[in-house]
């Protein structure tokens, strides 16, 4: 029996091997399947829907950056964009569907999950004051919205460049978060 991460790395190739001829929109799950030999119960054990597996890719992305760079650290969000702008064709498709549950979603939320965790592990706290969790959920907003923009070309950088702007307008609170973690 394949690994777990074995049948969401095909399941993820394949998707991108079908948006190369149709937008994301259009992918529909029983296609995806058919093309892998698959029941679509097989996708619904890994995956919540097909924005859930895009999601999942670009967590992969931002994990083998992680092994690049070390985590919370602007080289971090350099390598990440890197890789996904070495990836742009797909992850622009990606990003362009906005329905109800799009990319665009759950990369925020990925970020505020991400941000959260490190701010409650900073200040030692199981729960975040208002004024932390508005921090966190501000610079998520922003991250993400940046993200998608720079995608969607509507935003010129490199990705040093983005990385940087990014670190530039992080909340004070959040970026001695991150100023912590990068100095270990």
């Amino acid at each position: 029996m394949p690994r777990r991460s074995d049948a969401k790395a095909r399941f993820a190739a394949e998707l991108e091997a079908m948006m190369r001829d149709k937008p994301l929109c259009q992918v529909r799950v029983r296609d995806l399947c058919e093309r892998l030999g698959v029941q679509r119960c097989t996708f619904y054990y890994h995956f919540r829907d097909k924005y859930d597996l895009v999601a999942w890719m670009l967590e992969q992305d931002v994990l083998r950056a992680s092994e690049e760079a070390g985590a919370h650290t602007q080289e971090l969000f350099v390598e990440g964009l890197r890789i996904i702008w070495e990836r742009r064709d797909f992850y622009r498709a990606a990003f362009e569907d906005d329905s109800q549950n799009s990319v665009y979603y759950y990369h925020l939320e990925y970020c505020y999950e991400v941000n959260e965790a490190l701010l409650k592990r900073y200040l030692g706290v199981a729960e975040l004051s208002r004024e932390a969790s508005f921090e966190v959920r501000f610079f998520s907003l922003g991250n993400a919205g940046s993200v998608a923009a720079w995608l969607k070309g509507d935003m010129k950088a490199t990705p040093v460049q983005l990385a940087a702007s990014l670190f530039e307008c992080m909340p004070p609170l959040l970026r001695a978060a991150y100023a912590s973690q990068s100095a270990r």
